[in-house]
């Protein structure tokens, strides 16, 4: 990753192409995890995340980390700007809101903490750092390919921490159903990661 990420900073376009392909699931698992209290239904996730690739593009000159961490972190906050910028239109508000900017960075946070956290384990050598950094681009891949109800319960649950009569609210389920589907979920999330 960091080789792609040298490369880009040197302009070369297919290198930065590649490198924003590995993170386009990773980004539309953030945007969608991040507009989900505000805008659901009002924003494509997969629009949002193509927006947060051509910023990216246009200004790879001012990224200055080196590592596949610090990529994302960039990413990150393209995403966040990106989101509240979406939500501002959508809410007809011309200035910003600190506070709004302050829950979508907290959701973003949140997702990738959750994302990490299903990778957790002290990396030592840079192979298993390159490693881990592949495993979590997967995770969120394998995220974005669960069906839609899947996703949900597993965001819902891990992601923002939900208790399952929570989460059975928020889905217009029965608490017993949203268990059930939240088994059957992370098994999939399970089987889909094993494949990979």
């Amino acid at each position: 990753m960091e080789r792609l990420i040298d490369a880009a900073r040197s302009g070369d376009a297919d290198a930065l192409g590649e490198l924003l392909n590995n993170y386009r699931k990773y980004l539309v698992f953030l945007a969608r995890t991040g507009l989900h209290h505000h805008m659901q239904g009002k924003a494509d996730p997969s629009d949002i995340a193509q927006e947060v690739c051509m910023a990216a593009h246009g200004n790879i000159a001012e990224f200055r980390g080196e590592s596949a961490e610090e990529f994302a972190g960039w990413l990150r906050g393209i995403l966040t700007n990106t989101m509240a910028m979406h939500v501002r239109k959508y809410l007809g508000t011309a200035k910003r809101d600190p506070r709004l900017e302050q829950r979508l960075n907290q959701s973003v946070a949140s997702a990738t903490g959750f994302l990490q956290s299903q990778l957790a384990g002290n990396e030592t050598s840079p192979s298993q750092n390159f490693a881990r950094n592949e495993a979590f681009l997967q995770l969120a891949g394998a995220l974005e390919g669960l069906p839609d109800d899947y996703r949900r319960v597993i965001v819902l649950r891990h992601v923002e921490g939900l208790p399952f009569a929570e989460v059975a609210r928020e889905m217009g389920r029965s608490v017993d159903s949203v268990e059930k589907l939240w088994v059957r979920g992370l098994a999939k999330l399970k089987s889909t990661m094993s494949d990979e």
